[in-house]
């Protein structure tokens, strides 16, 4: 009963750094791999089952899923840093200690054994993206449209259209960054957080 009523309960408020972190760990885990997944399962049709029990496949597929996770995550931390800039936060701070939450976030995950050298160029790419941003809102449909195509080349199969399927893909991500930027601007007390940062040390 505690279960099903915790469903209709409201969000908790992110008032915190580290509240923050874990959520941008727990909604880039769930879209990237919903996304990846029914995708899967709806372009296999009716071998989805035969191929979801055979180990090489899920092996193919954890790389895909690991590869959206960190690009979507890169996304959302790209869409948290406009609305936090825009609530004042200092860019100087906000643009390392995104970056350094991204990287916490990695690093907080066992490696992945397609990924030895690590996540370090992913870092230094999502640093400079966010050192570069412009001021002003993000673009969901712009992010999710290469996160998307980045995704589309892992796949651990062959899509029967190219063209559409990429589209597909890039618009499930969009769907879910453009629902995730909204459950943002709900959640994040971003004038509680902006003042956090300003106590950091430089």
């Amino acid at each position: 009963m505690l279960t099903f009523l915790k469903a209709f309960l409201p969000a908790p408020k992110v008032r915190t750094l580290v509240a923050l972190q874990q959520l941008l760990d727990r909604e880039a885990a769930y879209l990237a791999q919903k996304s990846v997944i029914d995708f899967a399962r709806n372009e296999l049709g009716s071998l989805s089952a035969q191929a979801f029990d055979d180990q090489r496949f899920l092996d193919k597929l954890a790389i895909c899923r690991w590869e959206g996770f960190a690009a979507t995550l890169g996304d959302m931390v790209a869409l948290t840093h406009a609305q936090l800039l825009d609530a004042g936060a200092p860019r100087q701070a906000l643009d390392a200690r995104l970056s350094d939450l991204y990287a916490t976030i990695l690093a907080g995950h066992p490696r992945p054994d397609h990924r030895a050298q690590g996540w370090d160029a992913e870092i230094a790419a999502l640093r400079k993206r966010l050192i570069e941003r412009p001021a002003g809102p993000a673009n969901p449909q712009a992010d999710a449209a290469a996160t998307g195509a980045m995704v589309f080349n892992t796949l651990p199969f062959p899509p029967r259209d190219p063209v559409e399927n990429r589209m597909v893909l890039a618009n499930a991500f969009a769907f879910g960054l453009i629902s995730f930027n909204d459950r943002l601007r709900r959640l994040m007390v971003a004038p509680a957080i902006a003042d956090e940062l300003r106590t950091l040390p430089p």
